[in-house]
């Protein structure tokens, strides 16, 4: 059973993905849980403590939805397809994901302490892609073979199918690059 202070991370998490990071303060979370606000400068003493927090739970649910998407499969091919099931899943109307490290990539800017995890999100994406591409089977002519440039087009696609709330065809797009990458 998650403690309090992960239960707080989850919900600033879910908050952040459903109305933005500004959503997010020690008084927003609290209410929201139904808990003091002071429990919450508890675990986290500065709003910026937060933010890393969802930065965190962010890394912590690529890494467990990665694993279910990949549950069963050994074949490079195999995980390489599932990446782009879980972009098609994130990219989704209502889901959190790209919507949450859009705030946090953003947050970074103006907040060097963010910025590390921001990377730390980037990196963990890119390298579960670049390491199924690498040991993939893929057209040697497509541009996507290198796996930061495929990542970064997932996450470009999954972005831009978040800020048209879902009604942008993600999932097509998602297709048309790895129709460009794969044979199959």
């Amino acid at each position: 059973m998650p403690g309090r202070r992960d239960e707080i991370a989850a919900k600033a998490y879910e908050m952040t993905g459903d109305h933005g990071l500004e959503s997010v303060h020690a008084r927003t979370v609290a209410t929201a849980l139904g808990i003091n606000h002071a429990t919450v400068h508890y675990y986290f003493p500065k709003r910026v403590d937060l933010l890393k927090a969802v930065a965190e739970e962010a890394l912590r649910r690529l890494s467990n939805d990665r694993a279910a998407f990949y549950e069963g499969m050994t074949k490079p091919d195999d995980k390489l397809s599932a990446d782009f099931e879980l972009t098609e899943d994130y990219a989704m109307k209502g889901s959190r994901f790209f919507r949450v490290i859009q705030g946090l990539f953003v947050a970074s800017l103006e907040e060097p302490s963010l910025k590390p995890l921001a990377k730390k999100i980037w990196t963990a994406w890119a390298d579960g892609i670049g390491k199924n591409v690498a040991s993939a089977k893929v057209k040697k002519s497509s541009p996507f073979g290198q796996g930061d440039l495929l990542a970064a087009t997932l996450l470009g696609i999954g972005l831009v199918s978040q800020l048209h709330d879902g009604k942008w065809d993600a999932a097509g797009n998602v297709n048309n690059v790895k129709g460009n990458l794969t044979s199959g």
